[in-house]
């Protein structure tokens, strides 16, 4: 298991096994002030080898501030099965996308972690990202 990517983004979703990502890519989101209510797509997704497929696996995901507090949490379930057509030994990824609206009330560091699996074989993957003051033209 290897979380593939953890990406910040606008908007994000997946449809057919495909990732749709609006504006996604930063770590930095400007704003003219804080408090501030913020629409950020938080999209995840792990790679599996061929005999972890079939399996549920947890994953979880924090937003964070530089202190460690909780903004957001996402928990849930994947699984990804073996298709028929799929050639033995074949990896697979599996994928989820989730749109949060998030009230930051300070300027300042944060951090996307995501936690897949558990104990001994879990992964774990974080991605820094800042908001910052907007400045006027």
């Amino acid at each position: 298991m290897e979380i593939q990517h953890a990406l910040l983004a606008d908007y994000a979703e997946i449809v057919n096994g495909k990732l749709y990502l609006m504006g996604g890519g930063w770590d930095t989101y400007y704003v003219r002030e804080v408090p501030t209510q913020v629409r950020i797509a938080v999209a995840i997704g792990v790679s599996l080898d061929w005999d972890e497929t079939n399996q549920p696996f947890p994953v979880r995901a924090t937003i964070e501030d530089d202190d460690g507090q909780v903004l957001a949490r996402i928990e849930g379930t994947m699984q990804v099965g073996r298709p028929a057509s799929l050639p033995a030994g074949s990896r697979q990824l599996s994928q989820m996308a989730v749109n949060l609206g998030l009230n930051f009330k300070t300027m300042g560091g944060y951090q996307l972690r995501v936690i897949a699996g558990e104990g001994e074989f879990a992964r774990e993957r974080t991605s820094a990202f800042r908001i910052a003051e907007r400045k006027s033209n």
